[in-house]
């Protein structure tokens, strides 16, 4: 799975806006790279699989999908949770090998 193309141009603008133009670390302007691949957060923990239970079951735990940008120049990383970008019900994740369209690429 990846972050739906348009989705990341809304999240490249709003971070912008925010200010977020310049690697706080190195002072390079214009240097983050945003990844299309989402970044998952598991708060809390699984616990390892005991008498038959599948890693697919509930378990205690939050999952968050991060955003993770980081500078080309420094490699310093930061990650944004999705859903303070996400607006109602907006896809913000397609399938790998999926045009933003929902149709398989040749």
């Amino acid at each position: 799975m990846r972050w739906r193309q348009g989705f990341m141009v809304e999240v490249a603008q709003a971070l912008q806006h925010l200010g977020l133009k310049t690697c706080p670390v190195c002072d390079l302007e214009d240097s983050f790279s945003l990844s299309h691949l989402p970044a998952l957060l598991v708060d809390g923990g699984f616990p390892p699989c005991i008498d038959g239970d599948s890693l697919a079951e509930e378990r205690d735990g939050d999952l968050t999908f991060a955003l993770r940008i980081e500078c080309t120049a420094c490699g310093y990383l930061m990650l944004f949770n999705a859903e303070r970008f996400r607006t109602a019900d907006d896809k913000i994740i397609v399938l790998e090998g999926v045009e933003d369209g929902g149709q398989f690429r040749e």
